[in-house]
């Protein structure tokens, strides 16, 4: 698949429409106050039960994950890339004020929000508008690197990859949680016959499409588009995985997310009132079902949870002898 280059005309147009778009998500009201995309509550269960497996997987909870790097020891140095308008990271700095956090981003309007807000709390973060295709990172900078849905946007990974590690000092490590659908937010094809055969079972409310199309609208079929032709979103995110497999070893992995997205995400989850019955047996057939593929290696996973540390450089064969004596 030809990606726009950094650069070019293609590609300045596609980052303009990134910008424009997520810039409208924060305009007014929940987004503005909170600096958290908003989400409908049927999503917010669904994450809530994500981070429940999470937490059963590997010990802790992705925050949890987060904090206990920053309360480690002193003067703790945390980079995210793909902040947003950084209601997580001001979260864990209200918690972990002796680390120093430093958030990168795209949107200057969206670090702008960020920046005053731990201006307004006496944070120690910085905040610096940067594109993560073309970034140069400092080298040994930086204890751990955090990133939360932000690598779906990158279409230079294996550059972005390199500086990360790059970045990390000794024993640092790469926290990351993100969207791993085919490219383009498409279905890979298994997934998209399960969800097709269920969307049928569906009563027509639950279809109503709330980000696409006429308000309103009733999908006769699930909604499926490929993202990366607007923006950047899921432009390469079937590659993320093997990137990060050629460049980083794994300490965890959880992986989730095989058909909900295609659900309960923000286009069709505010369909769900989680108080209703229906909605909620309906949301909890999904969700079993969902665990099902997964656990049955079925389908493959459209969302994952990891902590990665870089791969050591393999020795020599001289340097291996010479450590055998």
């Amino acid at each position: 698949m030809n990606h726009p280059k950094p650069g070019t005309v293609d590609y300045e147009r596609h980052v303009q429409e990134e910008i424009e778009y997520f810039s409208s998500l924060f305009k007014e009201g929940e987004g503005r106050e909170t600096l958290h995309q908003p989400i409908p509550p049927s999503w917010q269960e669904a994450e809530r039960r994500a981070a429940m497996l999470i937490n059963e997987k590997t010990g802790n909870f992705l925050g949890g994950h987060i904090e206990k790097r920053l309360n480690s020891r002193p003067c703790i140095r945390l980079l995210s890339l793909g902040s947003g308008a950084c209601g997580m990271e001001i979260d864990f700095a209200k918690t972990c004020p002796q680390a120093k956090i430093v958030c990168m981003d795209l949107n200057a309007d969206l670090l702008e929000l960020g920046r005053e807000r731990a201006r307004q709390l006496g944070l120690n973060m910085e905040f610096t508008p940067t594109d993560l295709n073309t970034v140069d990172l400092p080298r040994n900078e930086f204890d751990f690197v955090y990133c939360a849905a932000a690598l779906h946007h990158v279409i230079e990974l294996e550059r972005l990859a390199e500086q990360i590690k790059a970045t990390l000092r000794p024993e640092g490590e790469f926290v990351i949680v993100d969207v791993i659908t085919q490219s383009g937010y498409l279905m890979w094809p298994e997934t998209r016959e399960a969800v097709r055969n269920i969307w049928k079972t569906l009563p027509a409310r639950f279809r109503i499409n709330h980000t696409c199309g006429p308000k309103g609208q009733v999908d006769e079929e699930v909604w499926e588009s490929d993202t990366s032709q607007h923006g950047m979103e899921c432009v390469r995110s079937g590659d993320i995985l093997a990137v990060l497999e050629q460049a980083f070893e794994v300490k965890h992995f959880v992986p989730y997310f095989s058909i909900s997205r295609r659900f309960l995400d923000t286009m069709y989850g505010p369909n769900y009132d989680l108080s209703a019955s229906l909605d909620a047996a309906t949301f909890n057939w999904i969700w079993a079902l969902d665990r099902h593929y997964l656990e049955s290696r079925q389908l493959r996973p459209e969302t994952f949870f990891g902590v990665y540390q870089p791969k050591k450089p393999k020795r020599g064969l001289l340097a291996r002898l010479r450590g055998s004596f």
